[in-house]
C-alpha cells in the first residue's frame, strides 16, 4: 500500500468513519467494523434506478466501509449478514481505500 493509500485510509477512519462523526459499529460476517450507512444516498440510487429489476432498485441498506476490514471483495448476489439481518449484495462499488455496497434484504 502506497503512502498516500495509507493516509487515504487513515483520514477515512479517523474522520468519516469515527463513531463520533458519521460511522457506528456494527457485526458484519461475525466481525465487528465501523460503518457509516446512508439512506439518503439509498433513496437517490433507488429513484435513479433505471431498470426496476436490477439489485439497486430493490435494495434497503446502503453503506460506506473500509476495504482493508474485508478478507476479500464482496460480489455481487452473496451473503451479507450485519447485526441479526441477512442481506444479499446489490451492487458494490469501490475507490482507493473504501467500498461503498448496497444490499437487499433476504426473506420476509
Amino acid at each position: 500500500m502506497s503512502f498516500f493509500q495509507e493516509q487515504l485510509e487513515r483520514d477515512a477512519r479517523n474522520v468519516f468513519l469515527n463513531p463520533e462523526e458519521f460511522g457506528t459499529p456494527h457485526i458484519v460476517n461475525g466481525r465487528e467494523m465501523i460503518i457509516v450507512i446512508d439512506e439518503d444516498q439509498l433513496q437517490h440510487r433507488k429513484s435513479s434506478a433505471s431498470n426496476p429489476t436490477d439489485g439497486v432498485y430493490n435494495a434497503s441498506l446502503l453503506f460506506y466501509a473500509l476495504k482493508t476490514d474485508f478478507e476479500k471483495r464482496p460480489i455481487t448476489d452473496s451473503s451479507i449478514r450485519i447485526d441479526d439481518r441477512n442481506f444479499k449484495v446489490a451492487d458494490v462499488q469501490e475507490d482507493e481505500v473504501m467500498y461503498t455496497i448496497t444490499l437487499k434484504r433476504v426473506g420476509s
